[in-house]
């Protein structure tokens, strides 16, 4: 055969050897003791021939190309068809090697150690977070757990939050600790959240907490008005009283001094809060005793009720004003039921206001009880 054909025969041989070493590695990484010798007998049956046939090279003519030919391509087929039988069995068989390609494909961070802080088994997520925390490769896990003990919850620079926990564990009477980290960046984000709406909350509360002191406040403010205004009023009458006693229109001093001393325990603070507005009756006798007859007449709301209350109060500021203002001596008070409500009127006698005077018509609405209408 001539020196073309004979290159193509070694390139057969050699690939047919390369693929029986390959076979030993596959072997050797299932355990497969026997597969090991077989592959390594076909290597050397493969490599035999290529040794004689390199050797023989420059007198290549003198080789007869039929025996050659059939050797190397049973060799190689043989090399080959050994090589991947064992490769595709080792990929379906566990080994220490497939162990370790699962831990270095686990998306947490994984080491095991001895005692000595030697590491039996790590993957790479580990190695990378121990470059980005230590600066080095994880090499002795007791001084790198030493190292994130203090913290074990780290947040790294691109932003991602890890999880560091030690684990002790005995396996077949040896101590062995399991370093695991997790990532928890998307658990660290809604804490972060959780705290600010907590913030939030915090900051309504306050702002809740003050409106309520604003208002009660300002109730207390509308009480100390209302009390105010009654002691004008009240006052207002028992001055009212004194000033008819002392022009000699009526001479009930007893009644003068009761409303004075009335004012008094007002003042004082001995005056109680549960005191009602006046009814007609006490409001007709107080206006007697100023010269002043009250007169009803029609239909009127129930006594006590929300709108008895607002008549009786409308009244009670008529006679003052009437005895202050216009002078009068009659108050005459005509009351009538409506379809929503209650219409009161309030007449009296005093002097017309002079000109350029306002006329003052007053219209007051109730709900949800009985709508009172009154004009003055």
């Amino acid at each position: 055969m001539n020196p073309f054909y004979a290159g193509l025969m070694c390139t057969s041989l050699l690939v047919g050897t390369i693929a029986s070493l390959f076979g030993c590695m596959s072997a050797v990484r299932c355990h497969h003791r026997s597969a090991f010798a077989i592959c390594l007998v076909i290597a050397l049956l493969d490599f035999a021939p290529l040794a004689v046939l390199l050797a023989r090279l420059p007198e290549s003519e003198t080789l007869s190309p039929v025996p050659w030919t059939a050797a190397a391509l049973s060799l190689t087929a043989l090399s080959l068809f050994a090589s991947f039988t064992l490769w595709h069995k080792s990929r379906r068989q566990l080994s220490p090697v497939s162990i370790k390609e699962s831990c270095d494909h686990l998306p947490s961070a994984l080491c095991f150690a001895g005692e000595n802080g030697l590491p039996c088994l790590k993957n790479l997520k580990m190695d990378e977070l121990s470059h980005l925390l230590t600066g080095g490769a994880l090499l002795n896990a007791n001084v790198f757990w030493e190292t994130i003990e203090s913290q074990p919850i780290v947040t790294l620079e691109n932003g991602q939050t890890w999880s560091f926990e030690r684990v002790r564990m005995e396996m077949n009477g040896k101590i062995v600790y399991q370093i695991t980290g997790t990532n928890i960046t998307e658990e660290a984000r809604l804490q972060r959240e959780l705290e600010e709406d907590n913030l939030r909350l915090k900051a309504m509360n306050r702002r809740l907490r003050q409106y309520g002191q604003d208002v009660q406040e300002a109730t207390r403010e509308k009480e100390i008005l209302r009390a105010k205004t009654r002691v004008h009023d009240e006052i207002g009458h028992a001055l009212l009283q004194t000033r008819q006693f002392l022009s000699g229109t009526q001479d009930d001093a007893e009644s003068v001094c009761t409303a004075w001393r009335q004012n008094v325990r007002l003042l004082l603070g001995k005056y109680a809060d549960e005191h009602r507005v006046d009814t007609f009756d006490q409001l007709a006798r107080a206006a007697c005793t100023i010269g002043v007859t009250i007169a009803r007449r029609g239909v009127f709301p129930k006594e006590g009720a929300e709108s008895s209350q607002i008549v009786e109060a409308a009244a009670h500021e008529c006679l003052t004003n009437l005895v202050r203002h216009a002078g009068g001596t009659r108050l005459e008070i005509i009351g009538e039921k409506t379809a929503t409500g209650w219409s009161i009127r309030y007449l009296n006698n005093g002097d017309v206001p002079r000109a350029g005077a306002f006329a003052i018509s007053t219209m007051a609405m109730c709900r949800p009880a009985p709508s009172l209408r009154a004009a003055v």
